[in-house]
Parts: structure tokens; C-alpha cells; sequence
């Protein structure tokens, strides 16, 4: 069993039966339940107040970053693919995601409909990044740092 705790709610997965349920924490009872159609393990939950972003893993390089609804558990947009450094800022998605060559890139995604507004190519040496008024910082462990700006553009590589 995984467990993600979201404020009012958890998040929680039985691996078992390939099910996502919600409970509520207050009186504890199950608000919704999803079942997966392959096992997966969650990577990670975010959350702000009318979704649940799930990053979960079906392989080694293989998964599906979900988009709930926080209500029913509906599924309101889905990417596949394997993501990692998940974050949710200012209203956007920001998202590590690996394709099929094995080629790192840093997305940003819109809330409501899943669309890509931009993605930028990144070294696979990546291990954070990080926000600041004007721009995205972006760290490396061989030192490298880039910074983005919030419509893509390189300000410095």
C-alpha cells in the first residue's frame, strides 16, 4: 500500500488491486475509487483545489502522469510517459519527462486540459530545479546551470 496525504484527503494506492482510493480524514470514509489498468507504483501526488496530479511508473522507463478529478476520480487528462521532479507552480505543471530515445526534457503544462505550452531539452544529469520571480533555475550535477524564463526562453546556458 502507498500512501499521499493531501490535506483534507488521502491519497491512497493498493498495488494489489491496481486501485486508487481517496478517503476523506475527518470520519475516514472513501470519497472515491479508481481502478488502474496495469499495476503501477505512484511516484508522486500534487494537488491544488480541484485535481490530483498522480505520477506513477509502469516500468523502468514506462508510466502515465494522471489528472483526477478531486471529487469523483474521474480522469480529466492523462500524458504518457515516465515523469520525475513533478511540480505544481503558480498554476502550472512543470514536469521532468523522459521519451522514447531516452531523451530528458523539462515541460510546463496548463491545469485544465493537460496542453504543453513549452518543453526545453535538459542533460540527464539534472537532480533539481528551482523558481524564482523572473526565471527557472535549473541545476546539474556537473555543475552546468541554466535558467529559463516562464514563456521557455534561455537566458543563460
Amino acid at each position: 500500500m502507498q500512501q499521499f496525504d493531501c490535506n483534507e484527503t488521502s491519497i491512497v494506492y493498493y498495488p494489489e488491486k491496481y486501485i486508487i482510493v481517496c478517503i476523506a480524514y475527518g470520519d475516514g470514509k472513501k470519497v472515491w475509487a479508481k481502478k488502474m489498468h496495469e499495476p503501477v507504483a505512484i511516484q508522486n501526488v500534487l494537488f491544488d483545489e480541484r485535481y490530483y496530479y498522480i505520477a506513477c511508473k509502469t516500468g523502468d522507463t514506462e508510466g502515465i502522469f494522471l489528472t483526477l478529478d478531486k471529487s469523483n476520480g474521474s480522469t480529466v487528462w492523462f500524458i504518457p510517459g515516465c515523469t520525475s521532479l513533478e511540480v505544481l507552480y503558480r498554476g502550472y505543471l512543470y514536469l521532468i519527462f523522459v521519451d522514447d530515445n531516452e531523451q530528458h526534457f523539462l515541460i510546463k503544462v496548463e491545469c485544465d486540459e493537460g496542453n504543453k505550452l513549452w518543453f526545453h531539452q535538459i542533460d540527464s544529469d539534472l537532480y533539481y530545479y528551482h523558481f524564482k520571480e523572473d526565471c527557472i533555475i535549473l541545476h546539474y550535477a556537473s555543475g552546468k546551470k541554466e535558467m529559463l524564463q516562464y514563456d521557455g526562453k534561455v537566458l543563460l546556458r
